[in-house]
């Protein structure tokens, strides 16, 4: 279907200039102008839905998840086990890939999110990231539905969970006393790594974000650790590195403090080599290639959110502001007001 859609489209473009020669072919310019990109689809504002619209359209870039999420036998299986939410996520999918208008609206998405997550059940100003992983836990949650009544709980392997294959990552946490130099070795799952801005620069890049996350710490005072060789409070060196890394892997960048935004520039970049933080146990799978930014504009209660997503059909950018889409070129991607950013191993292929 999305095959056909394109080729569609690509006819229709092509359509122009034959009704430019002929005027007569007026039908031709006609069914252009209805014809648009599958995936490029605008989102309708539902009061103060902005957030939601940047987060869903960044996830309708996403074309392994929405392969799966619009295949017949995902649908099925979400329909036998009643997930609402996912099963109007998919719809919405369906309407943005397969529909023929510019925009539509997400407000049954909104509903049934509202439902499940009532913090969200109301017109203030939300936080991306955080209906981000709370969506991303749902949308869990209803595929280990669909798992369990397909196979049992002995057929239920967690990597079989399609949100845990491609936004799952571990994190690798070594504890070393300072005293004896004892080590204990923790682990920790993620979808999201919230990274912090180094204060009081009016630049720097997301390197420096990366590095500022995994920088070696050491827990003194109160926050000492129980060293299980003293079987005393120590201080303890911390060293964290990525044990497992994501296909998709979602970066946040922590901009709020006290309250207050740090507008810091954050550079970054097309391509992300995360070799420097990973664990000695990770294959050479460290590159990473942008498809998705979410941007926010202004301030925590009077803010603003836009989505800029690559379209792997197309293969060109474009940038969602709500209802509102227009094609950009690469180099306006970049943006001080980057917020969430979407990156996936390798380059999607044509869905």
């Amino acid at each position: 279907m999305l095959h056909l859609l394109f080729y569609l489209c690509r006819t229709s473009t092509n359509s122009v200039a034959t009704a430019m020669e002929n005027p007569s072919s007026s039908l031709l310019l006609r069914s252009q102008k209805k014809c648009r990109r599958p995936g490029v689809c605008g989102l309708e504002n539902s009061g103060n839905s902005c957030y939601l619209n940047a987060v869903l359209q960044c996830l309708c870039a996403t074309v392994p998840l929405v392969e799966q999420l619009l295949h017949s036998d995902t649908r099925k299986g979400l329909a036998r086990s009643k997930c609402r939410v996912s099963e109007v996520f998919v719809h919405l999918l369906e309407k943005m890939w397969m529909g023929s208008g510019s925009s539509c609206s997400p407000l049954e998405v909104r509903s049934a999110l509202c439902s499940v997550l009532p913090q969200f059940n109301n017109d203030s100003q939300q936080d991306a990231q955080e209906l981000l992983l709370l969506l991303l836990n749902t949308l869990h949650d209803d595929f280990n539905k669909v798992l369990l009544n397909m196979f049992g709980r002995s057929g239920c392997s967690p990597h079989s969970n399609l949100v845990t294959r491609l936004f799952e990552g571990q994190l690798s946490y070594m504890c070393i006393c300072m005293h004896c130099h004892h080590q204990a070795h923790n682990t920790q799952a993620f979808t999201v790594l919230s990274l912090p801005v180094p204060k009081g620069n009016i630049k720097c890049s997301i390197q420096d974000c990366l590095a500022l996350f995994f920088k070696q710490t050491v827990l003194t005072g109160g926050e000492q650790a129980m060293c299980s060789v003293c079987s005393l409070k120590r201080e303890t060196a911390i060293v964290t590195c990525v044990d497992r890394t994501p296909e998709i892997l979602v970066l946040h960048l922590k901009r709020w403090k006290s309250q207050v935004k740090l507008r810091t520039n954050v550079l970054f970049f097309m391509k992300l080599d995360l070799s420097q933080f990973l664990s000695g146990l990770v294959p050479n799978e460290s590159s990473y290639h942008l498809y998705a930014v979410v941007n926010h504009t202004g301030h925590l209660n009077m803010g603003h959110y836009t989505a800029l997503c690559y379209n792997s059909l197309a293969q060109t950018w474009h940038c969602f502001d709500d209802a509102a889409v227009c094609e950009v070129q690469e180099d306006r991607v970049q943006s001080p007001n980057a917020y969430l950013l979407f990156y996936s191993h390798k380059p999607f292929h044509r869905p």
